[in-house]
């Protein structure tokens, strides 16, 4: 749910903010001005500032209105595949609007709906009885995940490469030829591999990867990896 803060009588936040997202949409971040939002608007800057105190400030308010898409997960899942579920749908949501990306790895989200998520992961696993500290690491080590990877998601989106067509696209191939084989003979080797973005398999096997580990943590009662001599 978007906060409404009618500061005007016919101007409210929920307008600048769908209007903002669409030019950002559209264009792209960096098309987003004060004046061009107004125009938009059919009004003046001075207008949209009695509602945002700042262009970064209104795209904090974007961003928050744009994690209102995420969905609820299944009730009936437990909380590791919950969280699965939840990770997949953040990360669409995030390089749907991929030129919010990099405000959601900057700003702090505090809004209602950055709050809703965090209240959609931790109850599920409150709900299956794990303990607040390793439901808090958790949320962060997912988090990171998954705005690391819509970062890297979205800038293959701008390239045009939503996804692996099967056709080599970052350029390796072309590099292979130069590589003198007895100093690279590994990169060679996996070289049918490396030039092959895909990069939602390659989230869901290192969420899986991920989930996997903090599962079998919480099950063994390990809360971390100890010291540098315990490593030793």
């Amino acid at each position: 749910m978007l906060r409404l803060r009618a500061r005007g009588r016919s101007l409210h936040i929920e307008q600048i903010c769908q209007a903002a997202l669409k030019i950002v949409d559209e264009d792209g971040l960096h098309e987003l001005t004060m004046r061009r939002l107004a125009d938009e608007l059919g009004t003046g800057p001075a207008s949209l500032y009695r509602h945002v105190s700042s262009r970064d400030g209104l795209l904090v308010e974007i961003a928050d209105l744009v994690l209102g898409e995420l969905n609820a997960p299944d009730p009936g899942l437990h909380w590791r595949e919950a969280l699965e579920q939840l990770a997949h749908d953040l990360r669409r949501v995030l390089v749907g609007h991929r030129g919010l990306v990099v405000v959601s790895s900057n700003a702090p989200l505090l809004g209602p709906n950055a709050m809703r998520i965090r209240e959609l992961f931790w109850s599920v696993m409150d709900r299956d009885g794990c303990e607040a500290e390793f439901a808090v690491q958790t949320y962060s080590a997912v988090m990171h995940f998954v705005v690391c990877s819509a970062i890297f998601g979205a800038g293959v989106a701008r390239r045009g490469n939503t996804a692996w067509t099967g056709e080599a696209n970052s350029g390796l191939d072309e590099m292979l030829d130069l590589l003198p084989a007895r100093r690279y003979p590994t990169v060679l080797k996996f070289s049918g591999y490396a030039d092959k973005p895909d990069p939602e398999n390659d989230f869901s096997f290192g969420l899986r990867a991920l989930l996997n580990g903090l599962w079998q943590s919480q099950q063994s009662g390990d809360r971390g990896l100890g010291n540098a001599e315990d490593l030793g």
